[in-house]
């Protein structure tokens, strides 16, 4: 204690014989104090965003995502049994309807069709057997007749069996003609068009109509034949009776015809089957056989690095991407279109023709137009999650899309023309459920209410409480005071002389 009284006393005593000095460091103790109460002691300043109530077009979204689908697809499956040869296409080939895909090798096809033809023209030879034994027997009996109805209706019979004849002569040429150009394909399918192999059936089936029609005159006139014979003396009743013998021979005879006709075109059609043509225009996207696979109709391929099954066949599908059990799949990418998954809450807001923005990852520089031609009536359970399936078709398809890419898509669901909207930021709830903003007035913000209408991700439709050109606060920022108490021990300071 005697120590601090000692040294208070030479700092007074030192004060009042250095008034100048006592003075400055007063000041200086003083504006140090000052200084670091305002330090510590700083008021805090906030500030605020803003945006101006605009006057136009507002539009509403709902949005989700999903997957690129075709609607137009065709599994190619092997339809006879046999060694694949001459492949003509590989992944990524783009192939018009019809064009020539692979052949089957199978001689058993050829053998069976060459068995069929052989069967069915040794039922046209018996069926010209029976006719002529048939008019043998027409003309014993009008010969023995004498009768000139008979006779007249005998010459009309001879008549159409000229006809047939004739029918049956230019049905056997179009059969060898169609023969020989079938014969032509086979060697080499790109020698013969599809319009002459079809020109080739039609002129077969106009030459087996015409010889049905002559078949049919001839039976009519055989009729009334039979009806002239009925009416002479009962001493031709034998005679009669040979005639219908050989008439119930030519019906048994062209009824072996008609079913070896129809084996011949049976055998015919599956040899067809070993030319696979594309059924339709597309892209290839899977080749699941090589040349040298052995294939079986209906069944499995025994390559170990493809399989096959069933026919050939179009179809549409929405279910998520999967290997093919087919040969060869082609799918058009002209009729891609995207499947969005949207939540239960949003679908009923969704309707046909709604246009839709699209967007994708995969391309991002790329946005899509479309419409909803499709809105799924059953839901997808998802964890929990409701969502249905809506078709979007693709108003202009891109050559960079492929089947099962991600795309997202804004399906726009109602628009607003010349109405006042603002940042969505700027709409806040009251406990009461109604909204408000802030409208910065001489600098100050301002509660008022308002109304809302629709609204999207960035902007909130006002029906009431604003008015165009207001400035609506969209964020506030508050600034957080400082603090520096802290001083330093040593470095510069106030020093007392002599102390």
């Amino acid at each position: 204690m005697n120590f601090i009284k000692k040294i208070g006393g030479k700092v007074l005593l030192w004060m009042l014989s250095h008034k100048v000095y006592a003075i400055l460091i007063a000041a200086a103790l003083i504006g140090t104090g000052y200084y670091f109460y305002h330090r510590t002691h700083a008021t805090a300043k906030t500030t605020y965003q803003t945006a101006t109530v605009q006057k136009g077009m507002i539009a509403s979204y709902v949005s989700g995502s999903g997957n690129l689908k075709v609607s137009e697809s065709a599994t190619i499956n092997a339809e006879v049994s046999g060694t694949v040869s001459r492949l003509s296409v590989g992944v990524g080939d783009k192939v018009n309807k019809g064009q020539f895909l692979f052949y089957i090798e199978s001689d058993s096809a050829d053998t069976d069709l060459a068995k069929a033809y052989s069967s069915y023209k040794q039922a046209l030879q018996s069926v010209e057997s029976a006719r002529t034994k048939l008019l043998q027997d027409q003309q014993s009996l009008a010969n023995l007749s004498g009768n000139s109805a008979v006779l007249e209706a005998a010459s009309k019979v001879e008549q159409a069996n000229q006809q047939v004849e004739s029918a049956y002569s230019n049905l056997l040429q179009a059969e060898s003609d169609s023969n020989d150009l079938y014969a032509k394909y086979q060697s080499d399918p790109t020698s013969v068009t599809q319009l002459q192999l079809s020109i080739a059936a039609q002129k077969i089936d106009a030459a087996e109509a015409a010889y049905d029609s002559a078949k049919q005159s001839l039976k009519t006139a055989q009729a009334a034949y039979n009806q002239a014979v009925n009416n002479i003396n009962t001493n031709l009743e034998i005679a009669k009776q040979q005639v219908a013998a050989s008439e119930a021979s030519l019906e048994a005879a062209e009824a072996s015809a008609d079913s070896g006709l129809a084996s011949y075109n049976q055998q015919k059609e599956n040899s067809s089957k070993r030319y696979v043509t594309a059924p339709i225009a597309g892209t290839i996207t899977e080749v699941n056989i090589k040349n040298g696979d052995e294939v079986s109709a209906g069944s499995s391929s025994q390559s170990s690095t493809s399989s096959s099954s069933t026919s050939s066949s179009t179809n549409s599908s929405t279910s998520t991407s999967s290997k093919s059990s087919g040969a060869i799949l082609i799918e058009n990418f002209d009729s891609l279109r995207a499947i969005i998954a949207i939540n239960e809450t949003d679908i009923s807001k969704v309707a046909k023709d709604q246009k839709a923005t699209l967007t994708l990852d995969a391309i991002p520089d790329l946005t899509l137009t479309g419409k909803v031609t499709e809105i799924a009536q059953k839901g997808t359970n998802t964890q929990n999650v409701i969502t249905y399936d809506v078709t979007i078709s693709i108003d202009s398809i891109d050559n960079r899309l492929r089947p099962e890419m991600t795309v997202f898509a804004d399906i726009t669901t109602e628009v607003k023309q010349d109405v006042l909207y603002i940042p969505s930021s700027a709409v806040k709830s009251d406990s009461s459920g109604g909204h408000y903003v802030q409208v910065m007035k001489n600098g100050i913000p301002e509660t008022v209410s308002v109304t809302i209408g629709i609204s999207n991700d960035t902007d909130t439709e006002i029906t009431s409480g604003l008015s165009e050109g207001d400035t609506v606060v969209t964020q506030t920022i508050s600034a957080k005071p400082t603090s520096q108490s802290t001083f330093r021990q040593g470095g510069a300071g106030v020093r007392i002389p002599g102390l």
